[in-house]
């Protein structure tokens, strides 16, 4: 499986002859082509630009989110939180989303955000999208842990570091840092905490590629 962060909290993900997006906002334009599914952590412009959408979208695609994005994006479907969905090439379970924050401007509502557990060619990736850690959530130990790291609107590298201690995943990226808010600074020192602690980090530019 190749998984190519596109900026932010944008990913693209391809599993043999299968393709998924998540939060289609971030990146070059050239890089979002039709696609099997696409995942929607919530309606809010930084994870959900309906021109990409449009862009990915064709008449066998599958798009899957909150309420909030079901209802504002056609056609579309409700994911809920541990719905476990099998798609072309993937197997996507919901995972609560949750933040805290005090600077979210309405978006810290029960129910208007979730993360995304994703399975395919027999690897695991944790997409947390927004949110903070989830209690219940320790034994995941995902290969791939695609973790918040930018502050204000989520945890900063910090927080995000004692999270990744408690997931194990093999493999931890920083992502929600180097546009809106958060620096290549945040996941630097996302990256020495969690290396410190005996687990792998690795900071992609955007487009950049790994092979899980």
């Amino acid at each position: 499986m190749r998984l190519t962060w596109l900026g932010h909290a944008s990913l693209k993900l391809e599993s043999d002859v299968h393709l998924l997006y998540v939060d289609p906002y971030a990146g070059n334009e050239s890089l979002y082509t039709p696609a099997d599914a696409v995942l929607v952590s919530q309606f809010h412009f930084d994870h959900c630009s309906l021109n990409l959408i449009r862009k990915i979208y064709n008449d066998n695609t599958i798009v899957l989110g909150t309420p909030e994005v079901a209802a504002q994006v056609f056609p579309s479907h409700v994911l809920r939180v541990d719905e476990h969905r099998l798609l072309p090439g993937f197997e996507v379970i919901g995972l609560q989303g949750k933040n805290p924050h005090p600077d979210l401007r309405g978006h810290a509502d029960e129910g208007s955000k979730l993360g995304f557990l994703i399975r395919s060619e027999k690897k695991t990736v944790y997409c947390m999208a927004d949110s903070d850690f989830i209690p219940g959530t320790e034994n995941l130990q995902p290969d791939v842990l695609l973790i918040p790291v930018g502050g204000t609107y989520t945890q900063g590298p910090r927080e995000a570091a004692n999270t990744a201690k408690l997931l194990r995943p093999k493999l931890a990226i920083p992502i929600h840092w180097g546009s809106i808010v958060g620096t290549r600074d945040d996941a630097e020192v996302f990256k020495e905490l969690v290396s410190a602690e005996g687990f792998e980090a690795k900071i992609l530019n955007p487009g950049d590629t790994v092979i899980i």
